[in-house]
């Protein structure tokens, strides 16, 4: 055992200090800080992302460690170990064990990342059992070159080893509309796919499992590169092999229902687990672990809110749910039931009538849910058009108090000229009236009424309306 050991550590220097190891971090890097970069820093996310990115690493060490075997076998004479003559499954078996040293540089590499996420503002917390996959897929990768190696001693065999890397993140079948009702047998891969489409807290994914289900894996690959007169070997093997059957088997499987239910109540309905807060007369709620996001939501709303008066936004919600998207309603208020987890969120947003805030991608940015704040404060449904004319000129007014909105409307000089609204245009107009503000002030509640048409609104706003348009206000011209 101690010369396992002296190995390892002579192993496991020379694959850290391999310029081809450096340049897999690299990869690594690059290709985590790509995928976080546009991403709100949710850590439950990140510790998902900062697993299966370590993709390139673990490409590099796999042949490192193949070359390694090589050496071990005397088939190149590159570097040779100064050490006494030692049985094959001793020098491979160093090489098996020094892989803990790039997989503790993996770890790291994750830290220095996980640094740069915590500089902006992240929410939620790690999951380590997800985390530690990355770390564990390393060693993996380096036992597979180092396995297939010894027993097929050829040049070309750890480059075989990275395509089997890369045939196994595609080798098991995968239903993504069965993600929210069964864990399917994607979960065999070493690397399971990452379900971005749905919200961490909704996901079922068995981490714990998985992690155990990885480091079997290891064992086997282990146990079969060190096979040799020492019963060590095939103990190694098949300890793995019973570990990796019954872990991996108790992945998958359907999802109970009351799993599900318990999961949606935790964020949805009367008895969720939201915090909330009230600023301005608005009413805020976080799903746990996102309170931090309230500032961002409060700093989004304010222009908005300002733009309207005091009554018309006092009691409104903004409810975060797990997802939302308004386009899965249809015109009968029937929800678009294709994936479970949307039903239960949108019932309760529709009884409710508030503001939805999702929890995927940056939220607090409002892009993707300031849409509903502006029909909410004006007093229609949230989850559809205003029906009334002058309605849909005072929605169009306060969205655009947004900067982020008003960088592609009124500051945009290419607003307006096709497949405009006529409350494009006529708000284009107002935006450069120096009283526009106090002017719509004043005249909010006939703004606000069903009843009113966009030439009443335009004689009050001191606009023109075009003409020419269809039941749904728009210009397919653009603005005259």
């Amino acid at each position: 055992m101690s010369i396992v050991l002296s190995l390892a550590r002579f192993e496991g220097r020379k694959t850290v200090t391999h310029p081809l190891v450096w340049v897999g971090a690299l990869g690594a890097a690059g290709m985590a800080i790509f995928e976080l970069r546009e991403q709100a820093p949710v850590l439950n996310r990140v510790s998902v992302t900062l697993a299966w990115t370590m993709l390139p690493l673990a490409a590099a060490v796999a042949l490192v460690a193949g070359w390694a075997a090589l050496r071990a076998r005397g088939r190149t004479d590159a570097h040779p170990p100064v050490i006494l003559p030692v049985a094959i499954s001793q020098r491979v078996g160093g090489i098996v064990t020094g892989l803990l040293w790039p997989a503790l540089g993996t770890l790291l590499l994750q830290m220095v990342l996980l640094g740069w996420v915590s500089t902006r503002d992240p929410v939620t917390s790690l999951v380590w059992t997800e985390l530690l996959v990355g770390p564990v897929y390393i060693i993996f990768a380096g036992a597979l070159g180092a396995a297939l190696t010894r027993w097929l001693p050829h040049t070309a065999t750890p480059l075989f080893a990275v395509l089997g890397l890369g045939a196994l993140m595609v080798a098991f079948p995968y239903d993504q509309s069965k993600w929210g009702l069964s864990i399917g047998p994607e979960w065999l891969m070493p690397l399971a796919w990452p379900q971005d489409i749905i919200p961490y807290e909704v996901a079922f994914r068995p981490a714990g499992r998985h992690l155990l289900y990885v480091a079997s894996l290891v064992l086997v690959l282990s146990g079969l590169a060190v096979l040799g007169r020492a019963r060590l070997g095939w103990a190694v093997l098949a300890f793995g092999l019973v570990g990796a059957v019954m872990s991996g088997s108790s992945q998958l499987g359907p999802i109970p229902e009351n799993q599900r239910v318990e999961a949606m109540n935790r964020l949805v309905g009367d008895t969720a687990e939201l915090t909330c807060e009230t600023h301005s007369g608005v009413r805020y709620c976080a799903m746990p672990g996102y309170e931090a996001w309230i500032k961002h939501w409060a700093q989004v709303t304010e222009p908005v809110l300002n733009a309207a008066p005091t009554a018309a936004v006092t009691g409104i919600e903004i409810r975060q749910y797990p997802v939302h998207n308004t386009f899965l309603l249809d015109g009968d208020d029937q929800t678009y039931n294709d994936w479970w987890w949307f039903t239960p969120t949108y019932e309760d947003y529709a009884e409710r009538g508030a503001v939805a805030v999702g929890s995927m991608l940056a939220e607090w940015e409002g892009v993707s849910w300031v849409a509903g704040l502006g029909p909410t404060i004006v007093g229609c449904e949230p989850w559809k058009d205003c029906p009334g004319e002058a309605q849909r000129v005072a929605v169009t007014w306060l969205l655009v108090q947004y900067p982020r909105v008003q960088s592609y409307t009124v500051n945009d000089p290419t607003w307006g000229t096709e497949h405009a609204s006529v409350a494009d245009c006529m708000i284009k107009e107002l935006w450069a009236k120096s009283d526009a503000a106090s002017i719509v002030l004043d005249n909010w509640d006939q703004l606000t009424a069903l009843e009113t048409t966009y030439e009443e609104a335009g004689a009050i706003l001191g606009v023109s309306v075009p003409t020419g348009y269809d039941q749904n206000g728009i210009l397919v011209g653009g603005c005259p």
